[in-house]
């Protein structure tokens, strides 16, 4: 594990609080363990964090593909979305999703049973949130049963937003820690520690600014997915386009395929 930590001096409420910030890379969520306390808001990253999709239609690489397939012929990150966001959200419908490691939802629900508070932070748009849901609850999980608030609500902000069900839909185009805070102040809460867990580095990092505000902070970046066996093929995920209904798992669409079945 990789540890970098600061201090910071942060002024609230005409009051000196030392706070810190530390950064941590592993490829396994047991590590985050020791780092939770009862003081402790976890925050769970979704999209190649604490799932990814069970085939290679649906999966974040699909989609990464589908956005420079379109870059490649002219279109800009930001039209590329949003001429493909539609096919992303009809996947997203069936799109089954498996945890990174097998004692991931495990170790949540232990912390749940522990009192803490648990809450999902995704960049997911709010087109998704009931397939997100579903696919959450496919694993066994509820985040609502220790999230900070029990509300769903809009967090206002340039984009849309959502807090749902213990998750909060920050969007594509909103930065995790700007969305976090407004939510933050609108549920009139501060925790004393935050953790994450996010498998972009970019993201933990953005989340250090808490300290600013007297919250101890805990990046976790989690770096599983570097790990897993891979699961996507962009032969297969076009072959199982054809079957969006209901998505085939990459075995049977191999299977079909090599029947000679188009």
């Amino acid at each position: 594990m990789l540890w970098r930590s600061f201090v910071l001096v942060a002024v609230f409420s005409f009051a000196f609080f030392e706070v810190e910030a530390k950064i941590i890379e592993t490829r396994y969520v047991e590590d985050v363990i020791p780092l939770i306390d009862h003081d402790t808001w976890f925050l769970v990253d979704l999209d190649n964090c604490m799932f990814e999709a069970a085939q290679a239609l649906g999966h974040n690489n699909w989609w990464y593909d589908v956005l420079q397939e379109r870059m490649t012929k002219g279109m800009t990150k930001a039209e590329a979305t949003r001429d493909a966001y539609p096919l992303w959200v009809k996947t997203q419908k069936a799109c089954r999703v498996k945890p990174l490691e097998k004692n991931f939802i495990p170790i949540l629900v232990m912390l749940q049973n522990q009192g803490v508070v648990i809450m999902g932070l995704t960049h997911r748009h709010t087109s998704v949130v009931d397939s997100t849901l579903k696919q959450v609850a496919s694993l066994g999980f509820d985040f609502s049963k220790t999230a900070p608030s029990q509300a769903c609500f809009v967090v206002p902000y340039k984009n849309p937003t959502l807090y749902s069900q213990g998750v909060l839909f920050v969007c594509d185009y909103n930065k995790k820690i700007d969305v976090f805070k407004t939510f933050l102040n609108m549920i009139n809460q501060k925790p004393k520690k935050v953790v994450l867990i996010d498998d972009k580095r970019k993201n933990v990092e953005e989340l250090e600014k808490l300290t600013q505000y007297g919250i101890e902070y805990i990046g976790v970046h989690y770096t599983a997915i570097d790990y897993a066996k891979p699961l996507y093929d962009a032969k297969i995920a076009k072959f199982q386009m054809k079957y969006l209904d209901q998505i085939l798992s990459n075995e049977s669409a191999q299977l079909l395929m090599e029947s000679g079945l188009e």
